[in-house]
């Protein structure tokens, strides 16, 4: 089930299915130590001798307050007459995990309603060892095991605690879990347990006809026993209303940040534009890494996840915080790279958060060739040249330039081929193939040139001079080997055995993306114009596909593959690139409406979606998708800008001009 919401403090984050339930919780990085994995924490309901989970039965919709990190979501249930509404967020300071219960009753009579919460964890990612136990001198249950703790606890509106726990078994032969125990209504109050376990804490509400009561729930986590007792007892006295209300507005006054106007956007625009910087910044580790998801779903599939970080989709997400004016997010990944850079000046294929090598499917070419994806070296140094183009940090960028610059340049160099002026083969952004693709030489290209504006900034004039002849050889050899007159537009790829890929790909929207050609020059103009024509999807849903049979989750075969946003807003970001009128700006907002709409009511958007429904497939939230929405608005922004100064220009040379 996609995750329609996320929640964090850049330490511990929380993501939320579409049923309200914590699926996901990550501490103390984020994307890294999921103590959930995919199972779950949820909530359910006893009333007059019959019970119910939250899902199915319940008609939900969840999503964010408005241009917040906090969610809401509203459940009701016709059969149990009984609504709940639910505000959840991490406190920003405090690694709190906070959740207001709002029940109604809406039935005619009184009524003494049981709320029950189940806590299925596996800490560390695994049920060897845990422990669960009951602590009566704080009336709590904490979950542990080595250096992880995990208080449980909560409050009603009228100041009583937990009414009933029980912690037992799940996972083992007869043991479906604890969370059985709650279906009657009344918990064993067994106090602890070890090894594969669970726990369930129950509450009681007596409401009057008609009436509303509240439960202020909390999960305090922490590295030992006495920090989550200082959590615990920080909740108490200051409430968790008061700590809501301080999540509340410091992420309403963080995402109104005045470096961009948003009043020229449609409103539906600017509010998912808000939504999509807030979403980037709960997948962001404090210490720098930014993930690609939190959504664990993906573990069917491979075991492994999309909880790391790739370099690329960093790179870009950097370059959206820093359009947007979110300097300290771009600095912080780039400090990442800094420290994570090999020896050898290059990145290896993706990252756990804390900065070591992950997973990988990339197998070893030989021969001199690299296990890598060539690009996302490239687009970490062409993003920060476009980081101190904006910011204009020198002090900063000198910290990081002997070796995230200065290295990465080196083996960019290095690893062209004297031969053909191309990047010599490493594997493309899809992860797929082995190759020398349009995609990753036009970043390379957009990285040299970055690193000879550098060069210049540093008064290097020959490594400058150096850079410069590079990057002209390399453009001359994708025009004379990457571009195929015949076809009339650049080719996917060019494979170590010289055979030529001529597949429609969108990531070959690359040559104007970085700036290696202009977005009118021919070449692009034919290139994008086969893109629209081979990858729109025809359906009512539309959308670009990746490329001709893509059969990565694929839902039709007679489809060139399913929807994803992030080619359809690099469609977008052409049409913006090549208007010369604001009527040319039409299409491409059309675009961005058609990403906001096939967002998820949170605003959340996926990797993909559905090409018949337009639901949500793959991961979801994805960090990509929501840097390029970034990036194609500020773009579209700024060229409406530029727009209308030339016409207030041409006004003003205009003879009895008022201007």
């Amino acid at each position: 089930m996609p995750r329609v919401s996320v929640i964090s403090n850049g330490r511990l984050a929380v993501a939320f299915d579409g049923q309200t339930n914590v699926r996901d919780l990550f501490y103390p990085r984020v994307g890294l130590e999921n103590h959930l994995s995919g199972h779950m924490l949820k909530m359910g309901v006893w009333a007059d001798g019959r019970f119910s989970w939250l899902g199915d039965g319940w008609q939900i919709k969840t999503g964010y307050m408005p241009e917040t990190l906090v969610s809401r979501s509203i459940a009701g249930n016709a059969a149990l007459q009984i609504r709940i509404e639910t505000n959840d967020a991490v406190h920003r300071t405090h690694d709190l995990f906070l959740r207001k219960i709002m029940v109604s009753n809406l039935a005619q009579q009184q009524r003494k309603l049981r709320i029950f919460f189940a806590h299925d964890f596996h800490i560390y990612g695994d049920v060897v060892g845990d422990t669960v136990m009951y602590e009566p001198a704080i009336n709590a249950m904490i979950h542990y095991k080595r250096q992880r703790y995990l208080l449980v606890n909560g409050i009603t509106g009228k100041g009583e605690g937990i009414s009933q726990f029980a912690a037992g078994h799940k996972e083992l032969p007869g043991r479906d879990g604890t969370w059985r125990d709650a279906e009657d209504g009344i918990l064993s109050g067994n106090p602890i347990a070890q090894g594969s376990v669970d726990s369930v804490l129950g509450f009681d509400l007596d409401l009057s006809a008609k009436s509303r009561g509240t439960i202020y729930y909390w999960i305090a986590c922490g590295r030992n026993l006495s920090r989550v007792l200082d959590l615990d007892a920080r909740a108490k006295s200051i409430g968790v209303e008061q700590l809501l209300l301080e999540t509340e507005n410091y992420w309403s006054a963080w995402v109104n940040k005045p470096e961009v106007d948003l009043n020229p956007l449609p409103r539906e625009i600017a509010r998912a534009y808000k939504s999509s910087l807030a979403i980037m910044s709960a997948l962001e580790d404090r210490r720098g890494g930014i993930i690609a998801s939190c959504d664990s779903d993906i573990l069917q599939f491979n075991k492994d996840t999309y909880s790391y970080v790739w370099m690329r989709d960093g790179a870009i997400a950097a370059q959206a915080f820093d359009l947007a004016g979110f300097r300290e997010s771009s600095i912080r990944f780039f400090l990442f790279c800094n420290q994570a850079l090999t020896e050898g000046g290059f990145f290896h294929h993706k990252y756990s958060p804390d900065g070591s090598v992950g997973s990988s499917w990339l197998p070893s070419p030989g021969g001199g060739l690299l296990a890598i994806e060539e690009d996302e070296t490239a687009l970490v140094l062409y993003a920060l040249w476009r980081h101190f183009e904006r910011y204009r940090d020198i002090e900063f960028i000198e910290g990081v330039y002997p070796n995230l610059v200065l290295k990465a340049t080196d083996f960019l160099l290095d690893y062209l081929d004297s031969d053909t002026g191309l990047p010599r083969a490493s594997f493309d952004l899809w992860e797929e193939k082995l190759g020398t693709f349009t995609w990753t030489a036009a970043t390379v290209y957009a990285a040299l040139i970055a690193a000879a504006r550098f060069a210049r900034v540093f008064y290097n004039r020959e490594r400058h001079e150096i850079l410069v002849r590079a990057a002209a050889d390399l453009k001359a050899a994708m025009i004379s080997q990457l571009y195929d007159p015949e076809k009339g537009r650049f080719l996917r790829a060019i494979y170590p055995d010289d055979s030529r890929d001529t597949i429609v790909d969108s990531s070959m929207a690359a040559v104007f993306l970085f700036g290696a050609f202009s977005a009118r020059d021919r070449m692009v103009e034919e290139t994008m114009a086969s893109i629209r024509a081979q990858l729109w999807i025809g359906t009512d849903v539309g959308g670009l596909a990746r490329y001709e049979n893509d059969e990565y989750q694929r839902i039709c075969p007679d489809l060139p593959g399913n929807p994803w946003f992030i080619c359809t807003l690099w469609l977008a970001r052409w049409l913006i690139a090549r208007a010369d009128g604001p009527g040319g700006l039409d299409e491409a907002l059309k675009l961005l409406e058609w990403a906001v709409r096939h967002s998820q009511p949170s605003g959340v958007m996926a990797e993909q979606i559905h090409p018949f429904t337009g639901s949500s497939v793959s991961v979801s939230p994805l960090a990509w998708s929501h840097a390029e929405f970034v990036i194609a608005v500020c773009e579209y922004l700024q060229k409406r800008g530029e727009m209308a100064s030339a016409e207030e220009n041409r006004m003003a040379k205009e003879p009895g001009s008022c201007f």
